[in-house]
Parts: structure tokens; C-alpha cells; sequence
């Protein structure tokens, strides 16, 4: 997109290597150091589970519809076969946060939060290790919860969410949908907007953006959820 800003159609990686080189001394973007060795380890790990995670939903609906005693017999194996394998995969992930001390402390955290379990912690953690350092809008924006202006003129377009990281923000949803049900103080925000004739996917988008933001302030100041905030 930046090349053929700039009147470019070719592409070659010399090409490529230039107009990476101008777009980044254009934008001076901040530098960030790569995650460490076991962050990136727990990485595949989470990942893997959540693939697994899908693999064996998908397996489930499957032996569900099924009429074939062959298939049935043999989805029956597969489902045994990914819950002995997320099995696994949990006890790995618990066994490395086990031993840091400050990853811990992160899962201890967030877990306190009525609706946050440890996976939906273990894909924070991961998936958004800046939270605790950045402020709620880049909490927001990097979890791609935070609503996106789309104004042209004297037009008011409707605010719509877009872009962030979709394993994080998959993990949130389900937080919500158990938060609401759940944690007092987003079951009254939640009937709070249903109230005003918010239409569900907008009110589970605002307790997923309200979810982050605190999970970002509870990690910045150390401390666990309180129903009655200090």
C-alpha cells in the first residue's frame, strides 16, 4: 500500500527492503524488544491448546450429527485422544508459570476477576503481555475493542471495532459471556446498556472492552479484583 502511494506497481524484495526503510524512518516507530524465551514457549503452547480446543468442538458436533456406527467409533477416539491432549497441554502451561514467580502473580491477578478462568489468563498473558504498562485506549486498541471513528463531513458513521489480536480478544469473549452472568459489577453495566436498547453484540463488545481495560489496571497496580474498589 505504501509502495503504490508512493506511484510504485513492481514488487521485488529490493523494492520490498526500500520502501519498508522509508515507511519506517517516515514513522520512527518505538522500539520493542521480543518476548523472552518462555513467553514465547507458552505461546505455542496456549496456541496449540486453543487449536486443540477447536479441533475437539468440532469433533464433538460431528459424533453428535453422525449416523455411522464406523464414525461414531472413530470420532469417539479422536475426542478421547484431544482431551488427553489438552490435558497435557494444561499441565505443561501450569507447570512453566509455576516456576516464574512473576507470571504467577499475573495469573493470580487476573483469575481473581468473576468470569476470568485460567485459560482465558494464560491467552492474556500471552497474547497481550503489554497489559499492565499501557494505558486503557492501547489496552483497548490492542485487544481490537476500542471503537473506530468512521466520520466523513457533517456524517456520524456508527463506531465499529477492527483490527487487534484475535487470540486474546476470542479469549475475552467467553469471559464476558461468563462475567455477565457472573461478576456483579458487569452483570449491572451489561443490564445498564441493554436497558437502553443496546443490541447484545454491542453490550458483550462493551463488557469484553471493560474486561480488558480492567484486567490492564488490576496488573499495573498489582492488586486483585475487590468487590469494593480500593
Amino acid at each position: 500500500m505504501f509502495a503504490r502511494a508512493c506511484g510504485h506497481l513492481a514488487k521485488t524484495d529490493r523494492l520490498d527492503a526500500r520502501f519498508l526503510a522509508m515507511l519506517a524512518q517516515m514513522q520512527q516507530p518505538t522500539p520493542t524488544a521480543p518476548p523472552d524465551k518462555l513467553l514465547e514457549t507458552l505461546g505455542e503452547l496456549v496456541n496449540a491448546r486453543s487449536a486443540a480446543a477447536a479441533d475437539l468442538t468440532a469433533h464433538k458436533n460431528r459424533l453428535k450429527a453422525t449416523d455411522s456406527d464406523f464414525l461414531r467409533k472413530q470420532l469417539g477416539k479422536l475426542v478421547m485422544a484431544l482431551q488427553r491432549h489438552i490435558e497435557s497441554l494444561d499441565k505443561e502451561i501450569a507447570l512453566r508459570i509455576t516456576d516464574d514467580p512473576e507470571l504467577c502473580r499475573r495469573v493470580e491477578i487476573l483469575t481473581s476477576v468473576p468470569g476470568v478462568g485460567t485459560v482465558t489468563a494464560y491467552s492474556l498473558i500471552v497474547g497481550l503481555s503489554e497489559l499492565g504498562q499501557c494505558n486503557a485506549k492501547q489496552a483497548a486498541m490492542l485487544a481490537g475493542l476500542a471503537p473506530i471513528a468512521n466520520d466523513s463531513g457533517a456524517r456520524q458513521g456508527q463506531r465499529a471495532i477492527r483490527g487487534g489480536r484475535k487470540a486474546p480478544r476470542n479469549a475475552l469473549y467467553m469471559a464476558a459471556l461468563s462475567a455477565c452472568r457472573y461478576n456483579p459489577d458487569m452483570k449491572i453495566f451489561a443490564t445498564r446498556l441493554k436497558d437502553r436498547g443496546k443490541q447484545a453484540k454491542v453490550v458483550l463488545t462493551a463488557v469484553m472492552r471493560k474486561l480488558v481495560v480492567l484486567a490492564n489496571t488490576l496488573l499495573a497496580e498489582n492488586r486483585c479484583w475487590t468487590p469494593n474498589p480500593p
